[in-house]
């Protein structure tokens, strides 16, 4: 699985580097550090992403901002302290992002298992109305259908009758394979108009 980001303000960002400046030591703790304008060229923002960052460091007492004078480191600690914090609720936003794509894909997931449990109801229910009426039909040895596939039989087609499940070699098999290949001995559970059902059997006995 991928790592997840969570994307943060640029003036964030600003604050981020300053305060990890300040904890490397390139600023020490009671230094007067360059006004917004050389700070704004210096990482090529504008001067408000600049306030907007030093107005952050300074509610957690990083440094502080001199009206007219300039900004003041004021601790190490609270700087290093920041970009813990910082860290953390990053961490935090990613996991909840990662919350939130969990619950999408588990909603999809569950709205297509309703929907398959429905087609799979649906679907049983068929089968039950077709087995009411279904007919048990045996081949014969003399039938011509042994040693052929229900494909190349085409009984629907020739008789009009469908087979719904055939018991072949003490095992039945619901919506058989067309490849299946019939022998003598072989039920199928077939369902149509008495006619083709008719048929059906004449050509299971052989006559």
């Amino acid at each position: 699985m991928k790592e997840q980001t969570v994307e943060i303000a640029r003036f964030e960002q600003i604050a981020i580097l300053l305060a990890g400046d300040i904890v490397q030591g390139v600023y020490q703790e009671g230094e007067k550090i360059s006004g917004r304008s050389t700070l704004a060229g210096k990482y090529n923002i504008s001067p408000e992403t600049v306030r907007k960052a030093l107005a952050l460091l300074q509610a957690k007492e990083v440094v502080t901002v001199v009206p007219n004078s300039g900004t003041i480191i004021l601790s190490r600690q609270a700087a290093r302290e920041f970009i813990d914090s910082f860290q953390e609720h990053s961490t935090l936003g990613a996991l909840e992002k990662r919350l939130q794509q969990l619950t999408k894909e588990r909603n999809r997931i569950n709205a297509e298992i309703e929907r398959v449990v429905r087609d799979i109801v649906s679907y049983k229910a068929g089968m039950l109305k077709n087995m009411q009426n279904a007919e048990e039909i045996t081949l014969g040895p003399a039938s011509p259908l042994n040693g052929y596939s229900l494909q190349e039989t085409r009984l629907r087609s020739i008789t009009g009758a469908t087979v719904i499940a055939v018991r072949h070699q003490k095992r039945w098999y619901v919506s058989p394979d067309a490849e299946l290949v019939l022998t003598a001995g072989d039920i199928l559970l077939a369902v149509g108009t008495k006619k083709a059902l008719g048929q059906l059997r004449k050509l299971a006995a052989g006559s």
